[in-house]
């Protein structure tokens, strides 16, 4: 018997296919990403917990990276225009407000260690170079797949004001740009490996 107990661990994967498929439904899914999840979880040994295509958010925060006394004021998984972020520039945040850029990322339960490792490999193979194994219960075997592509620029803090958005937005666009396009390397890199 292996680390990972089958009965729990093909449950769980039919409860998340269920949740992604209402997800679906109600439009929550990000569409991005949905050939890649239906691509996992149709493999034998493996199934995706939770995804993210990758995103642009602004947040108000004393720092990006704290989450506590934080507020995401904007969220979108698609390219943004200067148009959309310029009206949040102008008015003051109650701490400073940040541009975040994040790459893909998911969280795959795989059932053995040899799925993991083609997992893992498969995704260093699409440039997901920051990926790895989180945990290993009965439940399954946690693994992350995700890219170093991050961009995080502070718009404003006080009486400073970013003069120069255009070029932060088209800088923006370029990099979650980046991130889609390793998510489509990893979709195309996970096909063959599944043939």
């Amino acid at each position: 018997m292996g680390i990972v107990d089958r009965r729990l661990w093909g449950e769980r994967k039919q409860l998340m296919f269920r949740r992604m498929l209402e997800d679906v439904e109600v439009g929550y899914l990000d569409p991005d990403i949905y050939d890649l999840l239906l691509l996992l979880f149709n493999r034998q040994e493996s199934f995706p917990v939770s995804s993210c295509s990758g995103r642009i958010t602004l947040v108000d925060a004393p720092m990006p990276w704290h989450r506590k006394r934080s507020t995401v004021v904007f969220k979108k998984h698609a390219t943004v225009k200067e148009l959309e972020i310029e009206p949040l520039v102008r008015q003051p945040p109650v701490s400073r407000l940040w541009l975040v850029v994040t790459g893909p990322i998911l969280h795959v339960s795989a059932l053995t260690l040899r799925e993991a490792s083609t997992l893992l490999k498969v995704a260093r193979r699409a440039g997901m170079k920051h990926s790895g194994i989180l945990s290993i219960t009965r439940r399954g075997i946690y693994l992350e797949l995700k890219t170093g592509v991050r961009l995080t620029i502070m718009l404003r803090s006080g009486s400073y004001v970013c003069e120069h958005l255009a070029e932060v937005v088209k800088v923006a666009n370029e990099a979650l740009a980046e991130g889609k396009s390793r998510l489509r390397r990893l979709y195309e890199e996970l096909l063959k490996a599944s043939t």
